[in-house]
Formats: structure tokens, C-alpha cells, sequence
């Protein structure tokens, strides 16, 4: 199944801001964020993976949990935790 995955506010190299995902049927969140973590390595791109793993994720614009399946088609927003001081 393919999945589309959006980034916000992660500071990566132009043209990083959206990938499609090939993944498994039964697939949840937590395998998105592997999958990101895999396509991001092959591409040199350095990312820190508590970063990824601590990120706001929604499903089709709904909150969602690690746990959370992902089914064929869906868009999967991945969000930065912010900074603030």
C-alpha cells in the first residue's frame, strides 16, 4: 500500500518536504515513522531520531497514536515538536 507522508517544521534539504511510502498491509504509525527514518538514511539526509519519534502525527488530519493503523491512500502529516523559550 502507499501512503503519502508530509513534513513540517523539520529542517531538511529542498525537495524533503513530501515522500510516498511503500508499506506493508497492517501497517501502523510507528512503521511510517521506521519507514521515514529508512528513506531519509538512504538519501544521506541526518535526522535525530527522538526528534522523529517525539513528532506530532496525524492521519488524514486527526490525531494519531504509534499504534494507529495506516490503510492505502492515506496522508500522514509528520510535525516537528516546537521549541519555545
Amino acid at each position: 500500500m502507499k501512503v503519502l507522508v508530509k513534513f513540517f517544521v523539520f529542517d531538511l534539504p529542498p525537495g524533503f518536504a513530501d515522500a510516498e511510502l511503500e508499506l506493508p498491509e497492517g501497517s501502523v504509525v510507528e512503521d511510517v515513522l521506521d519507514a521515514c527514518l529508512d528513506l531519509l538514511e538512504q538519501r544521506n539526509v541526518t535526522m535525530d531520531v527522538n526528534e522523529l519519534k517525539t513528532a506530532t502525527v496525524m492521519v488524514n488530519d486527526k490525531w494519531s497514536d504509534p499504534g494507529d493503523p495506516v490503510a492505502d491512500g492515506d496522508t500522514v502529516s509528520i510535525i516537528r515538536p516546537m521549541d519555545g523559550g
